[in-house]
């Protein structure tokens, strides 16, 4: 079993994710002292805590972001988004790194499903050259955006930020000996 660990979320994206929280539990408050209807105000609340259960999910799961493998199965763990494939379903070889500063055709264009914050992107894109993908991208460091490009036979690729990034694919590229 080998095993990546992800990119953490960065300072920015936290803080969007915190005030994301805050604001929620402010829009609680209002309602909880809005003089409404008991079942409008159930309902509402209801609503909240789903979406505020969802982004602090998220939040933590950021943290503990993996790529594992084995012979049989390949598994990306990342928050809301997770895949489970066969390792039939990668292309191992196809693996590279890519700088999405200057490789902009891989940069995100639309974000199909998925979380979009300053300095993070989590979930299904559509590329800028209209390929699919599901992203677990954390902002540019120093002027770059260094990430790894997984191909997959299912017409998607996986890209993932990793702290190492030559080390990780030498990692990915060893299963092509195995």
């Amino acid at each position: 079993m080998h095993t990546i660990t992800l990119s953490a979320i960065d300072t920015s994206a936290l803080y969007s994710l915190i005030g994301l929280l805050v604001g929620l539990v402010v829009i609680a408050g209002i309602i909880l002292m809005k003089p409404m209807p008991n079942t409008a105000k159930y309902a509402a609340m209801g609503i909240l805590l789903a979406v505020f259960s969802i982004f602090s999910v998220a939040l933590y799961q950021s943290y503990t972001s993996q790529l594992i493998w084995d012979d049989k199965t390949v598994s990306l763990n990342i928050p809301l988004y997770a895949q489970t494939l066969d390792a039939a379903d990668i292309d191992w070889q196809g693996a590279y790194i890519a700088d999405l500063t200057t490789q902009t055709e891989l940069k995100p264009a639309w974000r199909t499903n998925g979380l979009g914050l300053p300095g993070y992107s989590l979930g299904w894109f559509t590329l800028q050259d209209k390929r699919k993908a599901l992203l677990s991208i954390v902002g540019a460091t120093q002027g770059s955006q260094w990430v790894i490009i997984i191909p997959t036979y299912k017409n998607y690729l996986m890209m993932i930020s990793v702290e190492q990034p030559e080390r990780a694919l030498a990692l990915l590229h060893s299963k092509i000996t195995h």
